[in-house]
């Protein structure tokens, strides 16, 4: 593993380490380095770490690196009521994820968790590092009725939180068309809290590990057929029901590809971050033992879902120094140019220019897509 190199400044390469986890010594100390140099542009650092869902990683990783003045005072308060509101989210969210899955599991209805539900403590150690979004489930597509039948009882309604009136409002017409057009998701389902601070929580319901219409397809039935439960940091005796590694791997990946090709993702600035290629490192390195092999490269043979697990792998490869698909066998699966592919409309595809570190980099991603042209 390479210390990233400083091509887009020390700011942005300390988000990278970020990235890989601090799991090594070397990276522990360049960290440490950068963090109290005394050169950094906290600026610049605070509004890349905002816009890849960053922040809480950074505040945590920050102060444990004890920058003394290096850091100024009013960033390092920051931090601190960062990671406070962070925790007592956590307090909120973990329960309540445990709750729904028990409650659906007692109607005979299978849920496991996933993205940070799944892997919060396992990859980032329980300590309030990662923020918190809504609570990702995933269910079976035969439990979708049953799921919606049941919601109401939680206290759950289709709705967004409003913050106008800090009331739930009606899902718009336009986003409840997408969900009926791409029934891989349930519509999402909100409720108030009462809390001062994590005023509402949202549900997301998976039903698929890609996506409507794809022609990539991981079976539900052989990927929920073998669980495991992961511990969660904080609360003795609570286990999250999740997918078995390979299969977690496969599922954050896919997630990814699905949002970085997609052309809709981009136009709502939702396309790539620092945090997703965080996540599947972080997977990568965890679970290595259990992904480096020749048996997890033929599952992907066996799905069928070797292109788009490669182009993603190729790019974290490139973005990360990093040898993932080399160690899986798979150079060579997929061509230049549909790396720096994506699907526009109906079949079209479009290409972008640049790296993927500089797409990440890049606050303007129209830029790099404007000179490029659609083809069949």
């Amino acid at each position: 593993m390479k210390i990233p190199d400083f091509t887009f400044g020390a700011e942005w390469s300390l988000l990278e380490l970020l990235c890989l986890g601090l799991i090594t010594e070397e990276e522990q100390t360049a960290f440490t380095e950068l963090v109290r140099s005394g050169s950094l542009d906290w600026g610049m650092l605070l509004e890349q770490a905002l816009r890849h869902k960053m922040l809480p990683l950074l505040a945590l990783h920050t102060l444990m690196a004890e920058p003394g003045t290096a850091v100024p005072r009013r960033v390092q308060d920051h931090f601190r009521a960062v990671i406070d509101i962070n925790r007592h989210k956590r307090t909120i969210w973990y329960p309540e994820a445990h709750k729904i899955i028990q409650f659906l599991g007692e109607k005979n209805i299978q849920v496991l968790g996933r993205k940070d539900v799944a892997f919060e403590s396992r990859l980032y150690g329980g300590n309030s590092s990662r923020r918190f979004g809504d609570i990702d489930l995933l269910i079976h597509p035969k439990d979708r009725d049953g799921v919606l039948a049941a919601l109401p009882e939680l206290g759950y309604q289709p709705g967004l939180f409003d913050w106008n009136t800090q009331q739930l409002a009606p899902i718009p017409r336009q986003h409840l068309m997408i969900f009926r057009l791409n029934p891989d998701h349930l519509p999402v389902h909100s409720r108030l809290t009462g809390d001062p601070i994590m005023q509402w929580l949202e549900i997301d319901f998976a039903n698929s590990l890609t996506w409507h219409g794809s022609e990539y397809d991981v079976p539900l039935d052989a990927a929920m057929a073998e669980i495991c439960y992961e511990p969660v940091v904080g609360f003795p005796g609570m286990e999250i029901p999740c997918l078995t590694p390979p299969f977690q791997f496969i599922s954050t990946v896919l997630h990814l590809f699905r949002e970085a090709w997609f052309e809709r993702w981009l136009e709502w600035e939702q396309d790539v971050d620092l945090t997703k290629f965080s996540d599947v490192i972080r997977l990568w390195r965890v679970y290595e033992a259990d992904l480096a092999t020749s048996a997890f490269a033929q599952l992907l043979e066996q799905f069928k879902i070797v292109e788009p697990m490669v182009w993603v792998l190729e790019h974290l490869d490139r973005t990360f120094n990093m040898n993932t698909v080399d160690t899986l066998g798979l150079n060579g699966r997929v061509s230049e140019e549909w790396l720096f592919s994506g699907r526009a409309s109906g079949k079209n595809l479009f290409r972008w220019q640049g790296s993927m570190r500089e797409r990440l980099y890049t606050k303007n991603r129209q830029t790099l897509f404007a000179a490029m042209e659609e083809s069949a």
